[in-house]
């Protein structure tokens, strides 16, 4: 697959532009309204596409396990979240026909084995703690500063790059606006210069109508000089 920008598969994407730095007339509130307003309507009639269609789905082995399967379908379901089961950790005695079963006092057994390693492993934790926490704990603020260093240190960097472009964009976008400005001035020029000729062309042909009329009307052959006359023998014929 082509590394192809997602605006790109847009039909005519090359017929939209922007200059914002030499556009100021879009910050105007009513240009701004108007721009609202075209865009309101367009989204009315607007067609909604899958833009990542083109693009190979994500993998996601975590959301993809049957545990996470599950708690999709019961959110789905609006299935309220269950509690922590916390009777695999309570240890009654067995009472009843269950104080002769073997596997009873097996299970029983086993819970209270479950529970003082779960309470060996606090105490072990605590016993870290105490004495290595304060050293980890300045070992992690560390690696903090130094990846927070490390961080600002590549986010200064893009901000200046970006800086870069829009600068550089604002200069093309301004030089461009030179040229369009320069060129927008020689189309004005050249509709008032084709309005004053087509006025002078206006006035030359009733001039020549009305010099023709009067050849015409003093019975004078004036094809010799203007051959789109038309003689007075075919005037009377007509």
């Amino acid at each position: 697959m082509d590394c192809e920008l997602l605006y790109m598969e847009n039909e005519h994407f090359s017929l939209v532009d922007a200059l914002p730095y030499i556009d100021t007339q879009l910050g105007a509130a009513e240009v701004a309204q108007q721009v609202k307003a075209l865009i309101e309507e367009e989204m009315t009639q607007f067609e909604p596409r899958d833009y990542l269609a083109s693009l190979p789905a994500p993998e996601l082995p975590f959301l993809n396990s049957s545990n996470m399967q599950e708690e999709f379908s019961r959110v789905s379901m609006r299935q309220p979240l269950g509690a922590i089961d916390q009777k695999k950790y309570e240890i009654e005695r067995p009472e009843g026909e269950a104080a002769e079963d073997e596997e009873s006092w097996k299970r029983i057994a086993s819970t209270a084995q479950m529970n003082l390693e779960y309470t060996r492993i606090k105490s072990l934790n605590l016993e870290l703690l105490e004495q290595w926490g304060k050293k980890a704990w300045i070992a992690h603020n560390m690696l903090i500063r130094g990846a927070e260093k490390v961080l600002g240190k590549e986010a200064t960097e893009i901000r200046a790059s970006r800086e870069e472009v829009n600068k550089k964009r604002k200069l093309d976008q301004v030089s461009c606006g030179n040229d369009l400005r320069k060129l927008m001035r020689e189309l004005e020029q050249y509709q008032q210069d084709n309005s004053q000729v087509e006025q002078a062309v206006r006035g030359l042909e009733s001039d020549l109508k009305r010099l023709r009329d009067f050849a015409i009307e003093r019975g004078v052959d004036i094809a010799d000089v203007d051959p789109m006359a038309i003689p007075e023998s075919e005037m009377d014929t007509k």
